[in-house]
């Protein structure tokens, strides 16, 4: 048997059949620490927004960004985070692609639409487009 199908017509049923799971195609686009040095103090003024367009929570990035510095901090009443320590822009910057590289991106797919979960106290990174579980280092 010999089907005559075009090709339109064999990757529409295809489009057809795949299901979304409702998860718009957009640009995501990183976004950068806005750094203030005050004496001894670095502060990230634009933590909160960081935090929510990561969506992260706080408190996993500030104990990943603290952890990397060496350094103590705390998350002030405006959401700006305090870093003992002088830090530039630059390294804070750093940190933060390679904690989007680490705990927001998939590795799979590369998608950031993602989640972490914990199974049995061992976190993973859950895509929310192609549904990959990968195992990641606790912070």
């Amino acid at each position: 048997m010999v089907f005559n199908y075009k090709y339109e017509t064999l990757l529409d049923r295809l489009y057809s059949s795949v299901k979304v799971k409702g998860i718009k195609t957009e640009v995501f686009e990183m976004p950068k620490a806005d750094v203030v040095v005050i004496g001894g103090y670095t502060v990230l003024r634009n933590f909160k927004s960081i935090v929510d367009s990561l969506r992260r929570n706080a408190r996993h990035l500030q104990k990943y960004l603290l952890k990397e510095l060496a350094a103590a901090g705390s998350v002030d009443e405006s959401g700006a985070l305090i870093i003992h320590g002088r830090f530039s822009s630059r390294a804070i910057n750093v940190l933060l692609e390679r904690y989007v590289k680490y705990y927001v991106k998939c590795p799979t797919c590369g998608s950031w639409h993602t989640v972490i979960k914990k199974k049995k106290k061992v976190p993973f990174l859950v895509c929310e487009a192609c549904g990959a579980e990968t195992s990641i280092k606790p912070v």
